[in-house]
């Protein structure tokens, strides 16, 4: 005896007339059936089918798209689950995007501050005799003052700082907002 199987997906919907602008667009009764054999079907064929009934139904490429990536990537799923299914479909987790965005962040930091050190070495080479800081000399001080992370940076930020972020993000790098009680930039007190 042969194993044998099918699944059937029913939907049936009813239009009452009211005499409104739309009685000219509904249809006023409509049944969709749609069957399959499922004997040899794998999940994805499975997802298919559904895809397929979903479109008959009205939903449009989109909303399927979401719900099927809701199925995999909620609250409920476990996060290594997620985790293979992102890395099979070579995609990010937020938390890794934002884990490497704080990483490049820093690296970028670093090489500003190599950059602004580097300017201020060369124009006190250029300017020996020049009594006052030079503006490369203050951009590089007021580096050294901010901890070697910028207020309001992704790397600032996951260290505790309350600087403003929204605010210095048009800002140079070498002119941000502080905020006197932001732990990394604020006001020092001597106790």
């Amino acid at each position: 005896m042969t194993y044998t199987a099918k699944v059937t997906l029913k939907f049936d919907s009813f239009w009452e007339p009211t005499r409104g602008i739309y009685d000219e667009e509904m249809i006023p009764e409509q049944h969709i059936t749609v069957e399959a054999p499922v004997e040899d079907l794998n999940s994805i064929q499975l997802f298919r089918l559904w895809e397929s009934f979903m479109q008959s139904m009205g939903h449009n490429e989109f909303g399927i798209m979401k719900g099927a990536c809701h199925v995999a990537f909620n609250e409920m799923r476990s996060e290594e689950s997620m985790r293979k299914i992102a890395d099979e479909f070579d995609l990010k987790l937020s938390e890794d995007v934002a884990k490497e965005l704080v990483e490049q962040e820093k690296e970028i930091l670093k090489l500003k501050f190599e950059i602004s050190d580097l300017k201020a070495k060369l124009s006190r080479l250029e300017q020996p005799e020049n009594p006052q800081y030079t503006d490369e000399e203050m951009d590089a001080m007021s580096f050294q003052e901010w901890n070697n992370v910028i207020p309001g940076s992704y790397a600032a930020v996951e260290q505790g700082c309350k600087c403003p972020v929204m605010d210095n993000e048009e800002m140079p790098d070498d002119k941000k907002w502080v905020n006197a009680d932001c732990p990394l930039h604020g006001r020092k007190t001597t106790a």
